[in-house]
């Protein structure tokens, strides 16, 4: 009988940087009537935008995102392929970028509407995180990190998706990452059982939006989780097959070497 096995968030404090840089590896920005702020590029990470007046606009995995007021973009920055300027859409709000080096955390894109109340919670978190930044203690690194690792999960859990100006297909493929981030290796029809739809639906509808099945789908998916945790924590490859939800160590070092060419610890 398989177990549905939640991923422990403290298996990743294994790395944390001992130094933090604000300027390249945490930017807190409380932005004010399209004040210009110049984001991109920035290095691998998570990218938060909390809206409170005007629009965020910007182009992420090929769309168009128009973030208006009361609204929360969260997204990985890799994915971010343009932002408009700020002094064109009159943007005022909160804008949180944590780089990978800092927090572990394989990004699905969230855009929902948020509550006056969760916005004051996160100007809480924020206020603490800068807290200890300017205090300078040994441990600050650590205390930052959990602060914005339990943000961050606040943040994509929270409520319920908005109904936004996006595609079926789009809102359809948010679903299914939403899914595969939480039960990870798990086969196609099992994901087409929690999204309501037979497992020939799903392939097909795979086929129409992204040109591959929905087992190479799920695959590309877990791919990058099993890389992150391979090069961003001292985890044992055993450890990280029970996480992504493979029955063992062996069978997930097959699973790697077919798509990658290299055994887990090759690879690492």
């Amino acid at each position: 009988m398989k177990t549905e096995k939640v991923l422990p968030v403290d298996l990743y404090n294994t790395v944390s940087t001992p130094e933090l840089t604000l300027e390249s590896s945490l930017k807190i920005l409380y932005v004010k009537d399209g004040e210009n702020h110049e984001l991109l590029p920035l290095d691998s990470g998570t990218l938060a935008i909390i809206c409170t007046g005007g629009s965020f606009n910007c182009r992420a995995l090929n769309q168009e995102y128009d973030v208006t007021t009361g609204q929360l973009f969260l997204v990985a920055s890799d994915d971010v392929m343009e932002i408009k300027p700020f002094r064109s859409t009159g943007f005022s709000g909160i804008v949180v970028y944590v780089s990978e080096e800092l927090l572990i955390n394989r990004q699905r894109l969230v855009y929902r509407d948020i509550p006056f109340d969760e916005i004051e919670e996160t100007k809480t978190y924020l206020s603490l995180v800068e807290s200890q930044i300017e205090q300078m203690k040994d441990m600050r690194a650590k205390v930052v990190e959990s602060l914005l690792r339990a943000l961050i999960i606040n943040l994509q859990q929270k409520k319920v998706v908005s109904e936004v100006p996006k595609t079926e297909n789009s809102s359809f493929f948010q679903q299914f990452a939403t899914l595969i981030s939480r039960f990870h290796h798990s086969p196609a029809y099992f994901y087409a059982e929690k999204l309501g739809i037979s497992s020939q639906e799903l392939n097909i509808r795979c086929k129409q939006g992204a040109g591959i099945s929905a087992a190479e789908w799920i695959s590309e998916f877990v791919l990058l989780e099993a890389k992150d945790l391979l090069s961003k924590t001292r985890l044992r490859p055993s450890q990280i097959a029970t996480m992504l939800g493979f029955a063992n160590h062996d069978t997930f070092s097959r699973w790697f070497r077919r798509h990658t060419g290299e055994i887990p610890t090759e690879w690492r």
